[in-house]
C-alpha cells in the first residue's frame, strides 16, 4: 500500500494503523490495544521535463508559471497519491493483531528517450530538425487508479524474551478504477528537400472502458454509477516479517516498549489490476508514404475527440486496429528492508531501501513504479508527540530532505522541505497528513511481548505509561 510514502513513521513502533503499508508484521509491536486512522492522504511526485517558476508553499500561486526544460535529455514524470478512510489495527491479544482498512491509490508514471527541446521551439519541423540526431524516437505514459479493501493479520511466531519474530499478511480486494496508456516506439524520419518525411513507428494508446460510459448530459450521480458499474476486480497481496532484538535496559522511561534493532522486511504490492479496453483504444504501425510533418500539423491540428485523433491516424496509418479485451497493470511489487535501530531514550534512527522486483523478471511486463529507492530518518518520538526528518534518495538519483510533526492524532509531513522555501521547486515533492485516534493511557495493552516476562518496572510502566 502507498503507507510506505509516510515517510515519517516507517518502521515506528506507534505507526499503528498506517504501518501496513510498508509491512503488515509492523501492527504488533505497538502500545495500544487498537488504533483508528480516520482519514489520510498522501501525494508525491517529480519530474525533470518542467519546472514550476515563483511558486513554493509559503507564497502565493498567482504568479507562478510553468516552464519546459531545455536541452538534450532523457525526460520523465513520477508521481503517486492516495487516500486512506477508517483504517483501523486491532490487538486479537498479546501474539496476534489485525488491521484493516479501505483506500484509493493512483500511479503515474512516463519517460521519453534522450531528445532535445528548446524554447525557441515553435513548430513540429522545429523539433524534428533539432532531434534528427536522435532518431528513434520513444515515449511511454502509463497511468493507474485503484480502490482497495484491505485485511491484514499478524502472528507473533517466536517471543524468547530477547528475540521476537512476527509474521504478517494483508490480503487485498481491489476494484480497477481507471487506467491510460501510451507508447511510442521506434519514431524515425529522413530529412528531405523542404520537409522531413516519416519512416517507421509504432503507436499504441488505450484507456479503460468506463470513461466511455460518461454521458455529459447525465447527472453527477448517474455519471458515477455508470463509471463504476464496468469497472473490474482483482486480489493482491503484501507479505512481511520483522525481528526484534529487545533492549535489556531496564532503566529507560516505558522500556517494555522499546527494543536495541528491528529488522523488518517486506514484499508490497503483488497483484495486478484488470481493465477492459475503452473503444478507442488504438494500435497503429508504419506510417503510409509521403507523411511528413505538413501532413501531420494539417490533420491533427484541430482535433477535439479521441474519434477525430482516431480517424487522423488512420488516415496516416498502413496498420490500423483497435485495440479491444482486457488490459493488465501490474501493481509496483516490491522489496521492502527496514531497519529501525533505538538510540537513547526517545530518539531512533530508521534506514530503509526499496527494490523494484517487476524490473527483474525477463518476461515483459506493463507495471506501475513506485519513486522510493533510499531512505534515511532520524526521529524524536513518544506516543502523543514526534519529530521527523526523512532523508530520501529515489531512483532518479534526487535527493530530497523531508520534515514532519505529529502532535496528537495529527501527523503531517513533506517530503522535500525545499517546495516550502525554495521558488522553482514545487514539482518535485509532495506531503502526507492522518488522522489517527489512539486510546488512552488507561486503555493501553501489552503487545508483542509476553507479561510473565516483564520485570516489576516493566509492569508498572504498562499500566501508567510515562512520556
Amino acid at each position: 500500500m502507498a503507507a510506505q510514502n509516510y515517510q515519517a513513521i516507517n518502521g515506528s513502533p506507534y505507526a499503528g494503523s498506517l504501518a501496513p503499508g510498508s509491512n503488515p508484521a509492523f501492527i504488533i509491536n505497538v502500545p495500544y490495544a487498537w488504533d483508528i486512522t480516520v482519514f489520510a492522504v498522501q501525494a508525491k511526485q517529480t519530474t525533470n521535463a518542467f519546472t514550476i517558476e515563483n511558486y513554493s508553499l509559503l507564497s502565493s500561486p498567482k504568479n507562478a508559471t510553468i516552464t519546459a526544460q531545455n536541452g538534450d535529455m532523457k525526460r520523465w514524470v513520477f508521481a503517486n497519491q492516495d487516500i486512506r478512510v477508517l483504517n483501523a489495527r486491532i490487538n486479537l491479544n498479546e501474539k496476534s493483531a489485525i488491521a484493516f482498512g479501505a483506500n484509493i491509490r493512483n500511479y503515474v508514471y512516463s519517460n521519453t528517450s534522450e531528445s532535445d527541446w528548446q524554447d525557441t521551439t515553435r513548430s513540429l519541423a522545429d523539433y524534428m530538425k533539432i532531434n534528427l540526431n536522435h532518431m528513434p524516437l520513444s515515449v511511454q505514459a502509463i497511468e493507474s487508479t485503484w480502490a482497495e479493501l484491505y485485511g491484514t493479520y499478524a502472528h507473533n511466531i517466536i517471543d524468547d524474551g530477547l528475540r521476537i519474530l512476527n509474521a504478517g499478511i494483508t490480503l487485498k480486494v481491489n476494484r480497477a478504477l481507471a487506467y491510460g496508456y501510451a507508447n511510442a516506439q521506434e519514431l524515425s524520419y529522413t530529412s528531405t528537400a523542404n520537409s522531413y518525411l516519416l519512416t517507421t513507428g509504432s503507436l499504441q494508446y488505450g484507456y479503460s472502458s468506463n470513461f466511455d460510459d460518461i454521458d455529459s448530459n447525465a447527472s453527477a450521480a448517474t455519471n458515477w454509477k455508470n463509471f463504476y458499474r464496468t469497472t473490474r476486480s482483482s486480489i493482491s497481496a503484501d507479505l512481511g516479517l520483522e525481528f526484534i532484538i529487545r533492549s535489556n535496559n531496564n532503566d529507560e522511561e516505558n522500556s517494555v516498549y522499546l527494543y536495541q534493532t528491528k529488522i523488518g522486511m517486506s514484499i508490497m504490492d503483488i497483484g495486478k489490476n484488470k481493465y477492459t479496453q475503452g473503444r478507442y483504444s488504438t494500435y497503429a504501425t508504419t506510417w503510409l508514404p509521403g507523411t511528413t510533418d505538413t501532413v501531420l500539423e494539417n490533420k491533427f491540428s484541430n482535433i477535439t475527440s479521441l474519434k477525430n485523433f482516431n480517424d487522423s491516424l488512420a488516415s496516416i496509418s498502413q496498420t490500423f486496429t483497435q485495440a479491444v479485451g482486457d488490459f493488465y497493470i501490474y501493481q509496483p511489487t516490491r522489496l521492502v528492508i527496514n531497519v529501525d535501530q533505538h538510540l537513547v531514550n526517545n530518539f531512533f534512527l530508521n534506514a530503509e531501501i526499496t527494490i523494484p522486483l517487476l524490473s527483474l523478471v525477463p518476461k515483459k511486463l506493463l507495471y506501475m513504479r513506485d519513486m522510493n529507492l533510499l531512505a534515511i530518518t532520524p526521529r524524536w518520538e513518544t506516543k502523543s508527540l514526534g519529530a521527523y526528518f526523512p532523508i530520501l534518495l529515489n531512483t532518479k538519483g534526487q535527493v530530497w530532505v523531508g520534515g514532519a510533526f505529529k502532535a496528537g492524532p495529527v501527523l503531517l509531513g513533506l517530503h522535500n522541505l525545499a517546495t516550502l522555501f525554495s521558488k522553482n521547486k514545487s514539482q518535485t515533492g509532495g506531503g502526507y497528513l492522518a488522522f489517527t485516534i489512539r486510546p488512552g493511557k488507561n486503555s493501553e495493552q501489552q503487545s508483542g511481548y509476553s507479561k510473565d516476562k516483564l520485570t516489576k518496572k516493566e509492569r508498572r510502566n504498562l499500566e501508567c505509561p510515562k512520556f
